[in-house]
């Protein structure tokens, strides 16, 4: 596939999200022949941020605020560790977060995740 300028990455994505508003990154990732992870950069260059978590970032952003570790994640996920890694850049952008710290207290402070449901999490897997 040919290299989209950003003009027509943003003609492309604005087009796709008219006729689909409720557009998920990979969806978009997908539209524009590209990662999902790419597609997200895509967004943001474009001025299109998708801010709206998957279920799967939001889960991995719980474990992201007990401490753990990619490795420790994608353990008790049962997926792979680059996996959680790419998950764990997605969220960075999505939050605006320049680390994990950051991206755990944006989520706190925008109601994503609260501190009982993460103490409760880290308590159970105990």
């Amino acid at each position: 596939m040919t290299r989209l300028t950003r003009k027509q990455a943003k003609e492309i994505i604005e087009t796709h999200l008219a006729q689909h508003p409720n557009a998920t990154t990979p969806e978009l990732g997908k539209v524009l022949g590209v990662s999902k992870q790419r597609a997200h950069i895509l967004l943001k260059l474009v001025g299109i941020a998708s801010t709206t978590l998957t279920n799967r970032e939001e889960e991995i952003l719980h474990h992201m605020a007990t401490g753990e570790t990619n490795r420790e994640i994608a353990e008790g996920l049962n997926i792979a560790e680059r996996t959680v890694k790419n998950e764990v850049t997605v969220i960075l952008a999505k939050l605006n977060a320049t680390n994990r710290t950051h991206a755990v207290t944006t989520a706190l402070q925008r109601g994503l995740i609260s501190l009982d449901k993460v103490e409760l999490t880290k308590t159970a897997s105990k």
